[in-house]
């Protein structure tokens, strides 16, 4: 985000939405592509060892595109995910057209954080919760000095619900 300031301090804040509009279905873009490729890893990794167990698969058995015993299973995540968040955003919000939101520097900063996250960690076969991700990233574009840009109540509150729903702390209550 300081970057981010220092880079366009010298812009008019007309200049800045504009550009900022633009990129903004090209980083929404993105962070979808790494929720579907990092959500979509972990639903694979399920169905592969379901069919390890059943027998239908080796343990160093690896997905490919190429081979059509795995294909289907990369392909069937993906769309699952693409149905998903099609009916999601069906149900919830009108389709991408040229009455894009304006889209803030911080904005554009916590999704391209978000979606560098999801991607640095789909790479390296880390799974990880795209919430997480995205509120993260809010939370350190609203880190920036003066610290007021954060509402430390909802963020201590979102923390103390994740935590509480962590299977750890669930398995020890009973």
């Amino acid at each position: 985000m300081v970057a981010v300031y220092w880079i366009f301090r010298q812009w008019r804040p007309a200049a800045i939405d504009r550009f900022f509009r633009k990129g903004a279905a090209a980083l929404a873009a993105l962070y979808s592509l790494g929720h579907g490729g990092n959500d979509a890893q972990k639903t694979m990794g399920i169905i592969v060892a379901l069919l390890v167990a059943h027998g239908s698969f080796t343990q160093d058995t690896q997905l490919s595109l190429t081979d059509f015993r795995t294909a289907w299973i990369i392909l069937s995540c993906h769309l699952a995910m693409a149905v998903g968040r099609r009916w999601a955003a069906g149900a919830s919000s009108k389709p991408w057209d040229s009455r894009l939101p304006s889209f803030s520097r911080g904005g554009c900063c916590a999704e391209t954080a978000g979606a560098a996250t999801l991607f640095m960690a789909t790479f390296l076969g880390i799974p990880v919760s795209t919430t997480h991700t995205i509120a993260g990233g809010i939370i350190g574009v609203g880190a920036n000095p003066p610290l007021t840009g954060i509402k430390w109540d909802i963020a201590i509150r979102i923390v103390m619900a994740w935590s509480s729903r962590s299977p750890a702390r669930r398995s020890s209550r009973r």
